[in-house]
């Protein structure tokens, strides 16, 4: 988008009005620097180097950034903060605009200084000037830290205007310009501003505007979401992609160990015949043919390892078997909350790809991101509370460190819930002395177990319940992995709504 010299004429005319506005705070990002002003109340001027946005436009009050400032920010602060506001100018036929301050020196004396916004080309440069010289640049292509500096003068033949662009003519312009003759008008587009311009356009419907920076104001932040949901967009993108890789990845090893399971039989065999024929095999062989024991009527070839004894050999076919059935059993179960993972992060791509707008994006923010929030949050804050209708405090896990001291505290009388067959967080219901837990209380407990887990997005979630006393970790087992008995099963569809009133309590 082109800003030419007109329009910097009427920004700097509109500029003038904040003339006695004391800058209480500067801010400067990577593209652009916002002055909070406080002239009767509470405002801010943006200067913007981004070729796509006006470059002089009034956004919100920005808070207070929790980040560390960087030392260009220091030092425009320290020259800036405190002064006040003398006027606006931008020399005629220059695309250039000055905004005049008066602040202090490191002496306590009174000077001048000069924020230039220089729109040459394509590369806008923003500088403060004291003293005719340089001292604060964002860029600074063209002059750099303590070079002089001297504002060009007007020309005497202003560039032209191209034709199509306004109604009158260049010479009826230029006329209008320096007798501050402006008619500001928005272009729009279904409903989006596209461009706020001095004077109406030669064709084409716009809409009066009661100043420019109004309607540089409203292009700018129309720009800028556009921005804003083109990044959140990407960012969720990019985010999928990556857990959708690392799943993808994980799902290709399991498959791969799965297949390594389905030989778990050929073992069996293998140790069943080795057995029968223990008196055919002399020490040192590496490999051996036996009778088939299941098969008499067949012979099989049996891989031994000749350091080992015949019966040893054995014994390390059977353990061999007996692990690759204990792990096909987990895999089952991995495979299918792998494959779901996947389905439901397809879906939410899916989902961001074809959101309308910057709150469905924002809403799914919290989809895609809010299990890791939580989880790094979780690191530094504990087990995350909520109470039921009852009045019964209920506590879950926020990783699998956390579920283990969660369960290992409870009291045996304490309730423990956890989704069936699946990973997700423990929960602990604690009962307040002298009041039955009644079946609502499980209810949202299971809601919360459900919700906390990987199928979070599923209906008919099977949660199981027993007391404390009834779980127990088994020896050497890795962090929240824990057996239990005597348990009930309850079928909960979590969701949003669903624990909104938990979360209210």
């Amino acid at each position: 988008m082109t800003f030419d010299w007109v329009t910097l004429q009427a920004v700097a005319r509109e500029l003038a009005d904040l003339r006695g506005a004391r800058v209480d705070r500067v801010d400067v990002e990577e593209r652009r620097i916002v002055l909070v002003l406080r002239h009767g109340q509470a405002s801010a001027l943006a200067f913007d180097t981004r070729a796509e946005i006006a470059p002089v436009y009034l956004p919100p009050v920005p808070g207070r950034r929790t980040t560390a400032a960087s030392a260009a920010e220091l030092l425009l602060r320290r020259h800036l903060e405190g002064a006040r506001i003398k006027g606006a100018r931008s020399p005629f036929g220059e695309r250039l605009v000055q905004l005049c301050l008066e602040g202090r020196d490191r002496f306590g004396d009174l000077r001048d200084l000069y924020l230039v916004a220089e729109f040459f080309g394509t590369h806008p440069d923003l500088l403060l000037v004291a003293d005719a010289q340089v001292v604060w640049t964002l860029y600074g292509r063209r002059k750099g830290l303590g070079a002089p500096y001297a504002v060009p003068g007007p020309r005497l033949l202003p560039p032209s205007v191209k034709p199509p662009l306004y109604g009158p003519s260049a010479a009826e312009i230029a006329l209008r310009v320096q007798e501050g003759r402006y008619e500001p008008v928005l272009l729009a587009a279904e409903g989006q501003p596209l461009r706020a311009l001095p004077f109406p356009p030669a064709s084409g419907h716009a809409s009066p505007l009661p100043g420019l920076l109004t309607g540089l104001s409203q292009v700018a932040a129309a720009e800028l979401r556009r921005r804003q949901e083109h990044d959140l967009r990407q960012s969720l993108l990019k985010s999928l992609a990556q857990r959708t890789r690392a799943r993808g990845t994980a799902l290709a090893r399991k498959e791969e160990e799965h297949r390594e399971t389905l030989g778990a039989e050929g073992l069996r065999h293998d140790g069943e015949s080795l057995k029968a024929g223990l008196h055919l095999v002399r020490p040192g062989q590496a490999s051996a043919v036996l009778p088939d024991a299941l098969e008499p009527d067949r012979t099989r070839t049996i891989v031994l390892d000749p350091q080992l004894a015949p019966s040893e050999n054995m014994a390390a076919i059977f353990r061999r078997y007996r692990k690759l059935r204990s792990r096909e059993q987990h895999l089952a179960g991995d495979l299918e909350s792998l494959r779901e993972e996947l389905a439901e992060l397809e879906r939410l791509r899916q989902e961001v790809q074809s959101a309308a707008d910057l709150a469905q994006l924002e809403a799914l923010r919290e989809t895609v991101l809010g299990t890791r929030r939580e989880s790094r949050q979780g690191r530094d804050q504990g087990p995350m509370r909520f109470r039921t209708a009852g009045g019964h405090e209920v506590l879950v896990g926020r990783s699998a460190k956390e579920n283990d001291v969660l369960t290992r505290a409870a009291r045996p009388s304490d309730l423990w819930f956890h989704t069936k067959d699946r990973q997700g967080a423990h929960c602990i219901l604690r009962p307040l002395p002298g009041r039955a837990v009644g079946a609502p209380d499980r209810l949202e407990a299971a809601l919360l177990a459900a919700y906390y887990s990987k199928q979070r997005h599923s209906s008919q979630v099977p949660v199981d319940y027993t007391f404390v006393r009834h779980v127990r970790r088994p020896r050497g087992a890795a962090p929240g992995f824990v057996l239990y008995d005597h348990h009930e099963t309850l079928f909960v569809t979590p969701s949003e709504e669903a624990i909104a009133p938990i979360r209210a309590r």
